[in-house]
């Protein structure tokens, strides 16, 4: 019984044999392998986290949320929902709250950005409620163009736009389309105590 290498003439055979070795000695070039799809729809997420950022041994910030979100793309961009943030003071003392329905922090950790059913308590009992809110630590200011209300713990409401506000709101402006509420002032204004007391 032939087989059909028997069949074949020899320089058929060595012809073959040839073009065998020469693929299997070809070196083939290892590749990492890549995905396909655009780089920014990927993303990493975190659930049930908590972040802090420190000055030395002093807190500066605690960011809780529920998902916390790091696109591929852009690897110092961190989106949170819902906020849950603590601002310190520069002795590490807790000054504020922030809770926010999402927000996002860039890529130092030294900017935050929260908006949607924004609410703002201080130490002092101050209420701030807001659609957007911008915090810089280099600054220490916390800023907004769009309408806020603030609401002090004597009753006094302000409204308006334009934002500009220490951390602790312990001081604060409002430039733009202001208007207010404020209870017994006339009575507050003549005490002793005087009306910013």
């Amino acid at each position: 019984m032939r087989t059909l290498l028997h069949a074949l003439p020899l320089p058929v055979l060595v012809v073959a044999g040839l073009i065998l070795l020469q693929a299997a000695c070809t070196q083939t070039e290892n590749r990492i392998p890549m995905t396909t799809a655009d780089s920014a729809s990927l993303h990493s997420e975190m659930y049930d986290a908590t972040i802090y950022s420190y000055d030395g041994a002093h807190k500066k910030w605690m960011l809780k949320s529920e998902v916390l979100r790091r696109s591929m793309g852009d690897t110092g961009t961190v989106l949170a929902y819902p906020v849950k943030l603590w601002l310190y003071d520069s002795l590490g003392r807790p000054n504020s709250r922030v809770l926010a329905d999402s927000g996002h922090t860039n890529d130092a950790r030294d900017r935050f950005e929260v908006w949607g059913n924004v609410y703002v308590k201080n130490q002092d009992s101050l209420e701030v409620k807001a659609q957007r809110l911008s915090w810089s630590q280099k600054t220490r200011k916390i800023t907004s163009n769009q309408y806020v209300q603030i609401e002090t713990p004597k009753g006094d409401i302000l409204r308006g736009s334009k934002l500009d506000a220490t951390e602790s709101f312990s001081r604060f402006s409002l430039t733009g389309d202001v208007s207010g509420k404020f209870p017994n002032f006339k009575q507050r204004a003549e005490s002793e105590e005087g009306f910013l007391q």
